[in-house]
């Protein structure tokens, strides 16, 4: 359900955002933050009342000043007031904030999926060395695994590898992995990597040479002995060093992204006078 949504909001926005794939990388994914940051900030005057929130504004400057003066004469009461109404003139603008979300977020949903599926890797080049990596269950260690060969798609290590298992805390539950190191040449259309485990046969998505790059992990049915398989491909890192943040499973790209829409959006409001 989730792999068919996906692939048709990627039907509807290619056309729409397919040329930035012909831009540096660095340079598209800065254009759509800044579009992003555009959305929230067109979203606001379609869904709250502007003079509202500007005099809200004008009053919470006002009550910041009179704050300052009461605490420097030591007028406990004053003090006392003026804080109470700060907080209910804060609280007026808060629940205002909810509405121009709602109204940007099926545009700022569309763009992130678009970014997820054509700006979080580089797309494989033309014979250069990608590592693919089929994941098992533990017990899977020893056993042998191989893809069928491919025309125009060499294995730098042999077709055939054995699973190994993977112990290290770090690389997550124990689970056996077989990796391969294939080159392919640049194709109009994805290769599909056939990987041969026991009786079954597991497809993969290659694509190679072109402005898109193919999933980079395909999930299989539960009760099959081959959990997933895994095209390792270069991140997209802003300007080659910004880097990801594992712990809260950012990618390289998502970080850069929200450093530049998050800080945009207030200079929009200002630029274009939106409260």
């Amino acid at each position: 359900m989730l792999t068919a949504l996906n692939d048709f909001i990627l039907k509807v926005a290619d056309p729409v955002m397919g040329w930035l794939l012909l831009l540096p990388v660095d340079l598209a994914l800065i254009l759509v933050s800044i579009v992003t940051a555009a959305v929230l900030t067109l979203a606001r005057p379609l869904a709250t009342n502007q003079d509202l929130l500007r005099r809200c504004r004008y009053d919470k400057r006002r009550l910041k000043q009179l704050l300052r003066e009461a605490k420097r004469t030591k007028d406990a009461e004053a003090v006392g007031r003026y804080r109470s109404s700060l907080a209910a003139v804060t609280m007026k603008t808060l629940r205002s904030e909810g509405r121009p979300l709602l109204l940007a977020i099926v545009p700022v949903a569309l763009l992130a999926v678009w970014c997820f599926a054509r700006l979080e890797f580089h797309p494989p080049k033309a014979n250069e060395s990608i590592a693919v990596h089929a994941y098992f269950p533990v017990s899977a260690a020893g056993n042998l695994v191989h893809i069928v060969p491919l025309e125009g798609v060499s294995a730098e290590d042999g077709w055939i590898q054995e699973v190994t298992a993977v112990t290290d805390p770090a690389e997550g539950p124990p689970h056996g992995m077989a990796t391969w190191h294939l080159r392919a040449e640049a194709a109009a259309d994805p290769y599909v990597l056939e990987i041969r485990y026991n009786t079954g046969t597991y497809a993969k998505q290659f694509r190679v040479g072109q402005r898109t790059y193919a999933p980079p992990v395909e999930f299989y049915p539960e009760d099959a002995p081959v959990t997933c398989s895994e095209i390792q491909m270069e991140p997209v890192k802003l300007f080659g060093v910004v880097p990801g943040i594992p712990a809260l499973g950012l990618a390289p790209w998502l970080v850069a992204y929200f450093l530049i829409a998050i800080p945009a959006v207030p200079l929009f409001k200002r630029i274009n006078g939106v409260y």
